[in-house]
């Protein structure tokens, strides 16, 4: 930068002397956020992959069937009273 914009220092014109801590710390933390959740998006990711390899050979309408948990729509409205 030209010297006569500056006037001295030019980080403290800008005040980075003052928020530095803050800033590095700011930013860190976010970068270690995101690298965080890439690698949990990563993981999900690659799981989702290996399940669509295991199944792609196989018939899954002819899987035996799973036992639900659902309720019947009566008894998910609650007791009724008399």
């Amino acid at each position: 930068m030209p010297r006569w914009l500056c006037e001295g220092s030019c980080s403290a014109v800008l005040g980075l002397d003052h928020y530095a801590p803050f800033l590095l710390s700011a930013f860190g933390i976010t970068l270690v956020v995101l690298v965080g959740y890439a690698l949990y998006l990563r993981s999900r990711l690659t799981g989702l992959r290996r399940r669509a390899q295991a199944y792609s050979g196989r018939n899954v309408s002819a899987a035996a069937p799973m036992a639900t948990t659902a309720q019947a729509a009566s008894s998910a409205k609650g007791p009724s009273a008399p």
